[in-house]
């Protein structure tokens, strides 16, 4: 797995998340006005209908929310029930309790792409941790329609700290820079968390297609910052000469590395994406390629991964730095946990099976309970 953080960051946030442990709401404000240059007065905001708000935006948001509705209200897993040899057993799904959802500052689509699974989960009490500059009009009249409980004015890993320890919640989830994600793992010694969001990572396959679509895809992906990568795939030298061009011609200092390999056939193209394990992988001209990797957060055919990041209905909050090859998109599973049930309705066969087994791992008191 590629390096999420480094060493650097993990420090800082292990020095933060002790300070305001320990120190609770004056030693997460001191660390606001160190690192965000503000120590806000209403620490956690109720959210509210703001007049300020622009309303085409908010619109624009409601929408990606519904979207996104429309799918995950199908991927809540039901209940399992079955009898067996004089046993009743159940796995019960159940949610979280409270959740905090990261949100970088303006990021208002990642509250959307979080809070929508958290809801549907059935999440209780659901905070947004955001820059005190993050809480805009617009996340605020977004927020109360998504349920939010309330925005908590703290960036960082001192937000975070504060939300775990002092609001008690019980996962922690969403994108964010270094910090945030060194944060979280420090933290996940004490809450859950979704996982460790890295740089942004791209793979295109493209065949049969403009050029420039594939490399406004790319360009799209690489503008998150010079830590994301983007690498294009193709049977066809001249597309990929033409890609490399464009990006030539129209990079900036501030965007990461664009890489072109031709493959031999999608077979090759299949076995490189698995490799890599990308969180977006675009497929431009050969649908198939979807259905024969494994490994990718999510996939974009015929269209750029942007449509997916705002409005196509998956969260773009996906897995990174090769942890596709465990973990898919967030859900409502993120926010739930199956709980086992047991209720012995009838002698059982069962018992002498568990007898053998306890007495074979030498745990005698195992097998007298049993008897």
């Amino acid at each position: 797995m590629r390096q999420a953080f480094p060493e650097e960051a993990l420090k800082a946030a292990e020095e933060i998340v002790k300070d305001v442990r320990e120190g609770g709401l004056p030693a997460a404000l001191e660390w606001s006005k160190r690192l965000d240059g503000a120590a806000p007065e209403e620490v956690v905001a109720p959210p509210g209908r703001s007049p300020a708000a622009d309303l085409s935006v908010v619109e624009a948001a409601l929408e990606a929310a519904r979207s996104l509705e429309r799918l995950y209200a199908k991927a809540r897993p039901p209940d399992a029930l079955d009898y067996y040899e004089g046993v009743l057993r159940a796995l019960y799904w159940r949610p979280v309790e409270r959740a905090a959802l990261y949100v970088p500052a303006r990021y208002i689509s990642t509250l959307v792409m979080l809070a929508v699974p958290a809801r549907i989960a059935g999440v209780s009490e659901i905070y947004v941790v955001t820059p005190p500059r993050g809480a805009t009009p617009e996340l605020l009249t977004v927020a109360e329609k998504l349920g939010v409980k309330g925005i908590v004015k703290l960036g960082g890993p001192q937000g975070l700290a504060y939300a775990a320890f002092h609001l008690g919640v019980d996962i922690l989830a969403g994108p964010g820079g270094v910090y945030v994600q060194a944060a979280k793992y420090v933290l996940s010694r004490y809450v859950g968390i979704d996982g460790i969001e890295g740089p942004t990572e791209l793979v295109v396959y493209a065949e049969g297609v403009e050029p420039r679509r594939v490399a406004a895809g790319a360009l799209a992906q690489l503008e998150h910052g010079p830590a994301s990568f983007a690498l294009v795939l193709s049977r066809d030298s001249a597309l990929l000469e033409e890609v490399e061009r464009i990006y030539a011609s129209e990079r900036t200092s501030s965007m990461g590395p664009l890489t072109a390999r031709k493959v031999s056939s999608l077979e090759e193209a299949a076995k490189v994406i698995d490799e890599v394990a990308p969180e977006h992988l675009e497929v431009w001209g050969a649908p198939e390629l979807a259905h024969m990797v494994k490994n990718v957060g999510a996939i974009s055919i015929n269209a750029p991964s942007p449509l997916l990041d705002y409005a196509a209905g998956i969260s773009h909050v996906l897995p990174t730095g090769g942890s596709a090859r465990w973990r898919g998109p967030v859900t409502p599973l993120t926010f739930m946990k199956p709980v086992g049930i047991a209720w012995l309705l009838a002698d059982t066969r069962l018992r002498e099976y568990a007898v053998r087994l306890a007495e074979y791992e030498g745990f005698k008191k195992h097998a007298e309970a049993l008897r």
